[in-house]
């Protein structure tokens, strides 16, 4: 994730995105049942245009009020039920929220996003994927940031990187990274040296051996691959929750929820890791790396 820095909201706020899915979730289950708005609503005593606005992700909804509508759409799977309403109760203090004079928004969604998925997918073109950086790294990358306010806040967003490397470390229910990077991306980037790469590279070879890490160098004579145009997080999550694409740019990010839009680039990723080496070799490469090689 790139670095932001405008303030993000309240924390608590539940996160946008996850207002977001959780009424396009409840819009779904609703037509699925074929209740109208109105008849959904009155299940609540509420008039139509507020539950409109609960599917629009723009009116925040208790979990008991979801827990309601839940039952007169005829969910009763109590582990889909639990997993559902927790989402509306998300307004609880994360950890993130220490963060939030230096995190906009979108970063946030990002996190919230990423601490409930199961698999992560990311290809950065350049660059080791922040889920990975040491932060020795990661100050490296941040400091390169045009913005005089990012560099600023560059030891707080050390800090924010680190802190995300929990979903894949944590004790229950780690998630799934699968990463793709590039031979370039294993030259030190301007402003380290070189004892900050080799750190890092060394990090590397530490997560790969993780069961739930796999990371693949995409060499320096690879074919042409859709990982030339864009960069790409897929992340996936437990069903009922659909999966969401995030794509970063210098002025933030963007989430693309369509179910069309997250397949185009499954599948993007899917030909991004076919151009890549496979894991063995990926490994031999950064070490090659790690031992001084040049270009």
């Amino acid at each position: 994730m790139l670095c932001h820095t405008a303030p993000m909201t309240s924390p608590q706020t539940a996160p946008p995105v996850m207002r977001r899915r959780l009424g396009s979730l409840l819009r779904r289950y609703r037509k699925r049942s074929a209740m109208t708005l109105v008849q959904a609503a009155a299940v609540l005593g509420w008039e139509s245009t507020r539950l409109s606005r609960v599917e629009t992700g723009q009116y925040q909804i208790k979990a008991g009020e979801v827990a309601t509508l839940l039952k007169a759409y005829g969910v009763t799977d109590q582990g889909e039920v639990s997993g559902i309403t927790g989402v509306a109760e998300s307004h609880q203090r994360k950890w993130w929220a220490a963060y939030s004079d230096v995190l906009p928004r979108p970063y946030a969604d990002s996190i919230a996003l990423e601490e409930a998925a199961v698999s992560i997918k990311t290809y950065f073109p350049q660059l080791i994927t922040a889920l990975l950086q040491t932060p020795a790294y990661a100050h490296s990358a941040i400091f390169s940031s045009p913005s005089p306010a990012v560099r600023k806040n560059a030891d707080s967003l050390v800090q924010v990187r680190q802190a995300r490397k929990m979903v894949l470390t944590r004790s229950e229910n780690p998630a799934r990274l699968d990463t793709v990077i590039d031979e370039s991306a294993l030259f030190a980037p301007s402003g380290a040296t070189p004892d900050v790469m080799r750190d890092q590279l060394l990090g590397l070879l530490d997560l790969s051996e993780r069961d739930n890490v796999t990371i693949r160098v995409m060499p320096l004579g690879a074919p042409a691959h859709p990982g030339l145009t864009s960069n790409m997080t897929v992340m996936d999550f437990r069903p009922p929750w659909p999966p969401v694409v995030l794509i970063d740019h210098l002025r933030g990010g963007v989430f693309l929820e369509d179910a069309e839009d997250v397949d185009a680039f499954a599948m993007a990723f899917d030909a991004v890791v076919d151009a890549a080496l496979d894991v063995d070799a990926s490994r031999e490469v950064i070490k090659s790396y790690m031992k001084g090689k040049t270009p």
